[in-house]
């Protein structure tokens, strides 16, 4: 009987320290890895990317507002043109102080000059009008749709409406304000159209009947005017003359 308790403790050690013995271990490390695994990726993943993502969108806000601040604030204003169409002049100012007063041409009757405050939108040195047979347009400033102000060769109607609706300057005076815009900036810069054009009436010539006294009456001035009659004219035949030429003078007595 002891032999045979002897050989079954040996016998179950040896099961014991075998391969049967290191399941249950494996089984052990294998739940408390997974475990370890399953809880480390979890933790991280729950809290730092939430984290991350609220400053990211926390920094992405921040600069947008900060962004829509500074455009919602215009930037002051350092160079004005002031176009009276009621005098025919604009007034350029730099910095609060009145630099220039020139001369300009508005629309003519049946061309619309529009009112109102502008900024310059876009500049261009030459352009070509596509609506007016490709009118040139030297130093044109576009501060409303196809409305500029822009230089004109047409200087002697300077002073009065002439143009098509646009501003017109001197080529000087155009360069000039074309060259203050550029260094001042289209933001910094403002226009403000104003006042009523003048337009002028165009006299027509009339036709200028000539009179003649009738001779009817007989009183020249008092007598009624009447008009002109063409006179004929006279035929090209020339009517040819002759003189009578006396025979010489003779003494009486002297013989026949």
């Amino acid at each position: 009987m002891r032999g045979c308790a002897v050989v079954c403790a040996v016998s179950a050690a040896f099961v014991l320290s075998g391969p049967l013995a290191a399941e249950p271990v494996a089984e052990k490390v294998e739940i408390i890895t997974t475990k370890k695994v399953e809880d480390v990726p979890a933790t991280v993943s729950k809290t730092a990317p939430v984290k991350a993502s609220t400053v990211g969108s926390e920094k992405v806000a921040a600069i947008a507002d900060t962004e829509s601040k500074q455009k919602a604030k215009p930037l002051p204003a350092t160079l004005r043109a002031s176009v009276n169409l009621s005098t025919q002049t604009m007034t350029v100012t730099e910095h609060g102080a009145v630099k220039h007063v020139w001369k300009i041409s508005s629309g003519r009757a049946g061309y619309h000059t529009p009112t109102g405050n502008y900024k310059p939108q876009w500049m261009t040195r030459m352009h070509y009008s596509r609506k007016y047979h490709n009118s040139p347009m030297p130093h044109s400033v576009f501060y409303y749709r196809g409305y500029a102000i822009h230089a004109t060769y047409y200087t002697g109607a300077l002073g009065r409406p002439a143009s098509h609706g646009c501003i017109r300057l001197s080529p000087s005076n155009a360069k000039k304000f074309y060259r203050l815009v550029s260094r001042h900036g289209k933001a910094r810069t403002r226009i403000s159209v104003q006042g009523k054009t003048p337009y002028y009436a165009v006299a027509k010539k009339k036709k200028k009947k000539t009179y003649a006294a009738s001779s009817g009456m007989g009183f020249g001035f008092w007598d009624s005017p009447q008009p002109t009659t063409t006179k004929k004219k006279r035929s090209g035949k020339k009517k040819s003359y002759s003189f009578y030429k006396p025979s010489a003078f003779r003494w009486p007595g002297s013989g026949d």
